[in-house]
Protein backbone atom coordinates (compact mmCIF):
# COMPACT_ATOMS: atom_id res chain seq x y z
CA UNK A 1 0.00 0.00 0.00
CA UNK A 2 2.77 2.25 0.76
CA UNK A 3 4.70 1.74 -2.51
CA UNK A 4 1.26 2.26 -4.31
CA UNK A 5 0.76 5.77 -2.67
CA UNK A 6 4.46 6.53 -3.12
CA UNK A 7 4.11 6.03 -7.23
CA UNK A 8 0.75 7.88 -6.97
CA UNK A 9 2.53 10.62 -4.97
CA UNK A 10 5.44 11.06 -7.18
CA UNK A 11 3.31 10.79 -10.94
CA UNK A 12 0.71 13.34 -9.57
CA UNK A 13 3.25 15.99 -8.13
CA UNK A 14 3.80 17.89 -11.43
CA UNK A 15 0.36 17.91 -12.19
CA UNK A 16 -0.15 19.53 -8.70
CA UNK A 17 2.74 21.74 -9.10
CA UNK A 18 1.93 23.41 -13.10
CA UNK A 19 -1.54 24.04 -11.21
CA UNK A 20 0.10 25.80 -8.90
CA UNK A 21 1.91 28.07 -11.26
CA UNK A 22 0.73 31.43 -12.80
CA UNK A 23 0.09 32.60 -16.22
CA UNK A 24 2.17 34.33 -18.26
CA UNK A 25 1.23 38.01 -18.73
CA UNK A 26 0.09 38.60 -22.14
CA UNK A 27 -0.71 42.05 -21.94
CA UNK A 28 0.89 45.46 -21.95
CA UNK A 29 1.83 47.27 -18.67
CA UNK A 30 4.21 49.87 -19.38
CA UNK A 31 1.92 53.50 -20.33
CA UNK A 32 4.13 55.85 -22.36
CA UNK A 33 3.28 59.22 -23.50
CA UNK A 34 3.03 58.87 -27.06
CA UNK A 35 4.37 62.26 -29.54
CA UNK A 36 3.59 62.29 -33.13
CA UNK A 37 5.41 65.31 -34.83
CA UNK A 38 4.21 67.34 -37.13
CA UNK A 39 5.07 70.20 -39.56
CA UNK A 40 4.11 73.55 -38.65
CA UNK A 41 4.95 75.74 -41.74
CA UNK A 42 2.11 73.42 -43.73
CA UNK A 43 -1.64 74.36 -43.60
CA UNK A 44 -3.27 71.62 -42.44
CA UNK A 45 -0.18 70.67 -40.19
CA UNK A 46 1.27 67.57 -42.06
CA UNK A 47 2.48 64.66 -39.26
CA UNK A 48 6.05 64.49 -40.57
CA UNK A 49 8.64 62.58 -38.63
CA UNK A 50 11.84 64.12 -38.24
CA UNK A 51 14.84 63.40 -39.60
CA UNK A 52 17.20 62.94 -36.70
CA UNK A 53 15.86 62.87 -33.42
CA UNK A 54 17.61 63.05 -29.98
CA UNK A 55 15.62 62.57 -26.97
CA UNK A 56 16.69 61.55 -23.28
CA UNK A 57 15.47 62.52 -19.51
CA UNK A 58 17.55 64.96 -17.71
CA UNK A 59 19.87 63.47 -15.10
CA UNK A 60 19.55 60.17 -17.29
CA UNK A 61 22.51 59.47 -19.38
CA UNK A 62 20.47 56.48 -21.51
CA UNK A 63 19.26 57.86 -24.56
CA UNK A 64 15.40 56.87 -25.53
CA UNK A 65 16.58 57.83 -29.36
CA UNK A 66 19.89 58.65 -30.54
CA UNK A 67 20.22 60.44 -33.56
CA UNK A 68 17.74 58.31 -35.68
CA UNK A 69 14.62 58.80 -37.53
CA UNK A 70 11.94 57.24 -36.25
CA UNK A 71 8.65 55.99 -37.13
CA UNK A 72 5.61 57.77 -35.59
CA UNK A 73 5.19 57.62 -32.11
CA UNK A 74 7.79 58.45 -30.19
CA UNK A 75 7.53 56.48 -26.83
CA UNK A 76 8.73 59.26 -23.40
CA UNK A 77 8.23 56.68 -20.45
CA UNK A 78 7.51 59.01 -17.06
CA UNK A 79 8.58 58.43 -13.93
CA UNK A 80 6.41 56.37 -12.05
CA UNK A 81 7.31 58.44 -8.12
CA UNK A 82 6.88 61.96 -9.25
CA UNK A 83 4.41 63.92 -10.78
CA UNK A 84 6.93 65.56 -13.44
CA UNK A 85 8.90 64.36 -16.11
CA UNK A 86 11.60 66.46 -17.96
CA UNK A 87 13.17 65.47 -21.53
CA UNK A 88 15.79 67.02 -23.94
CA UNK A 89 14.31 66.67 -27.36
CA UNK A 90 17.17 67.45 -30.03
CA UNK A 91 15.37 67.80 -33.60
CA UNK A 92 17.29 68.26 -36.60
CA UNK A 93 20.54 69.64 -34.02
CA UNK A 94 18.31 72.14 -32.08
CA UNK A 95 17.71 71.00 -28.54
CA UNK A 96 14.99 72.07 -26.58
CA UNK A 97 12.91 70.87 -23.22
CA UNK A 98 10.12 69.60 -22.47
CA UNK A 99 8.39 68.92 -19.02
CA UNK A 100 5.37 67.05 -18.54
CA UNK A 101 3.41 67.61 -15.13
CA UNK A 102 1.34 65.33 -14.81
CA UNK A 103 -0.42 62.93 -11.91
CA UNK A 104 -0.30 58.89 -12.06
CA UNK A 105 -2.48 55.97 -10.62
CA UNK A 106 -1.99 52.09 -10.09
CA UNK A 107 -4.55 50.04 -11.48
CA UNK A 108 -4.96 46.49 -11.43
CA UNK A 109 -3.94 44.79 -15.27
CA UNK A 110 -5.31 41.42 -13.79
CA UNK A 111 -3.59 38.61 -11.44
CA UNK A 112 -1.23 37.30 -14.17
CA UNK A 113 0.42 40.36 -14.91
CA UNK A 114 -0.01 42.65 -11.39
CA UNK A 115 -0.18 46.37 -11.38
CA UNK A 116 0.77 49.21 -14.01
CA UNK A 117 0.29 53.05 -13.71
CA UNK A 118 -1.58 55.17 -15.81
CA UNK A 119 -0.96 59.27 -15.84
CA UNK A 120 -3.11 62.05 -16.74
CA UNK A 121 -0.87 64.92 -18.26
CA UNK A 122 -2.11 68.27 -16.88
CA UNK A 123 0.27 70.77 -18.27
CA UNK A 124 3.41 71.06 -20.96
CA UNK A 125 6.31 73.24 -20.74
CA UNK A 126 8.86 73.76 -23.03
CA UNK A 127 11.78 75.77 -24.69
CA UNK A 128 10.29 77.30 -28.17
CA UNK A 129 14.18 76.65 -30.13
CA UNK A 130 13.34 74.37 -32.75
CA UNK A 131 9.49 73.44 -31.71
CA UNK A 132 7.05 75.95 -32.34
CA UNK A 133 4.10 75.02 -30.12
CA UNK A 134 2.62 71.56 -28.20
CA UNK A 135 -1.05 70.44 -28.16
CA UNK A 136 -1.65 67.80 -25.54
CA UNK A 137 -4.29 65.77 -27.47
CA UNK A 138 -5.59 63.24 -24.88
CA UNK A 139 -4.18 63.65 -21.25
CA UNK A 140 -4.89 59.95 -20.25
CA UNK A 141 -1.91 58.39 -20.83
CA UNK A 142 -2.79 54.35 -21.15
CA UNK A 143 -1.02 51.57 -22.93
CA UNK A 144 -3.60 51.78 -25.84
CA UNK A 145 -2.06 53.35 -28.85
CA UNK A 146 -3.50 56.63 -28.72
CA UNK A 147 -1.81 60.45 -29.66
CA UNK A 148 -0.95 62.05 -26.55
CA UNK A 149 1.13 65.08 -27.56
CA UNK A 150 1.35 66.53 -30.97
CA UNK A 151 4.38 68.93 -31.19
CA UNK A 152 4.83 71.38 -34.13
CA UNK A 153 8.31 71.99 -35.18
Amino acid sequence: MTKAFTFLFIAALPFWLASCLDSECMEATEASVKVFFYDCDTVPALAVTPDSLTLYGVGNAVKIYDNQKITAPALLPLKESGGETEFIININGTADTVRFVYSGSLRLVSKECGYAMSYAIDTVCFTANEIDSITITNHDVTVQNTENIAIFY
